[in-house]
């Protein structure tokens, strides 16, 4: 069934996978699940004014069939965590940054970033995303026209100058924060290692974590990393992604894994998403497993709500 016909009177802009999806993480975080609601309908609202109404629902690279919102989820903490499109598929790439800002009433300074876009080739130009937990949280996703970081960012850490490492787009964060998100097609997992010192100072957390999680002896190729870091460039976490596809079986063995990883409310709430009915696609998205600087880690998923 296409993603674009699955909406019902009363949803306004939202799909009925993602109001399901709502509904059940109401069960375990009702007013987290409200504000995801309202502001994600406020952030999807363009998509219902396309000319384009037969492919609205369906065009996104945020997941695999298009739809143009996915959940995410993290053994860190209970939250409800979306990342969604901004504007109908006909629009210009390159006003989706400031839409974006729009969306989630940025208060950052955003000028770097547009500067770096302008008159660029984008891929998919800017998401909205947010975290509803015990506070808000805004954070937008901007493409890296190239692989280039903007300007004042280039040279803010030895990792930016790895051959290994393209780097595909940035997540912003309002306090000038950024994590920037890398593909590496050969990387392995002594490479990773060698990563992780070098950015965190010891790798033991990261990689027991990984062990959990990983179901070979090697990292498959490609897969990518993230790098956190401060306003200042301090870092902050590095965490390891790929998509779940290319470690596990089929969903249900991605279900297994997760499940044993979170806690309490944060293993109610990667069960709500995963409770969704299956469409006969992938809905585990890109899985990550990371670590902070602290020695915490933790694993996330995203997943494309039914």
């Amino acid at each position: 069934m296409s993603e674009a016909m699955p909406r019902s009177a009363g949803d306004g802009p939202l799909a009925a996978p993602v109001m399901a999806t709502l509904q059940r993480l109401r069960a375990v975080l009702p007013l987290q699940a409200d504000a995801a609601q309202a502001r994600l309908a406020r952030t999807l609202a363009p998509l219902a004014t396309s000319r384009w109404p037969e492919v609205a629902w369906n065009f996104s690279s945020l997941t695999n069939t298009g739809l143009p919102v996915e959940f995410a989820w993290t053994s860190r903490e209970a939250a409800v965590r979306w990342t969604a499109e901004v504007a109908e598929p006909e629009a210009d790439d390159a006003t989706r940054l400031q839409r974006a800002a729009q969306a989630l009433d940025w208060g950052g300074d955003l000028r770097p970033w547009f500067d770096h876009q302008r008159g660029a080739r984008l891929k998919f130009g800017a998401w909205a995303s947010a975290r509803h937990g015990e506070d808000f949280a805004a954070k937008l996703y901007a493409d890296l026209p190239e692989g280039r970081l903007p300007p004042p960012w280039r040279g803010r850490h030895r990792l930016f100058d790895s051959a290994l490492l393209f780097w595909r787009m940035c997540g912003i964060n309002p306090d000038g924060s950024v994590e920037c998100y890398a593909r590496a097609d050969e990387l392995d997992l002594a490479a990773l290692r060698a990563l992780a010192r070098v950015a965190l100072g010891d790798e033991a957390a990261l990689l027991q974590r990984l062990q959990r999680v990983l179901p070979a002896d090697d990292l498959p190729r490609p897969s990518g990393i993230s790098l956190a870091l401060s306003a200042q460039g301090e870092v902050r976490a590095l965490t390891w992604f790929t998509f779940a596809k290319a470690i596990f079986r089929d969903d249900a063995q991605v279900e297994a894994c997760l499940r044993a990883q979170g806690e309490g409310a944060s293993a109610q709430v990667y069960a709500a998403l995963a409770a969704g009915p299956a469409d006969g696609r992938w809905r585990h998205g890109m899985i990550g497993v990371g670590a902070d600087i602290a020695g915490n880690a933790w694993v996330q998923c995203g997943v494309r709500p039914t």
